[in-house]
């Protein structure tokens, strides 16, 4: 059979395992990114909906002071 056409790359060409452990890693990683911030987004809103959004907003950039000293 003939070559099949891959959508990024043209032609798909067999790839090493080292290639495939690194290609996995990446889309690990940015699914682990995706899922952490839409995680986040619903701490936010949860938070939004027992507390004044002042005090979330205080207590937001508290956590974010925090994480700026983290070394």
């Amino acid at each position: 059979m003939g070559e099949d056409i891959g959508v990024e790359d043209g032609p798909m060409r067999k790839r090493s395992a080292k290639d495939i452990e690194q290609m996995a890693e990446r889309e690990t990683a940015a699914f682990l990114k995706r899922a952490s911030i839409t995680y986040l987004e619903c701490c936010v809103s949860l938070m939004m909906t027992h507390l004044e959004l002042e005090e979330v907003a205080t207590i937001l950039e508290k956590e974010a002071d925090m994480l700026r000293r983290l070394d």
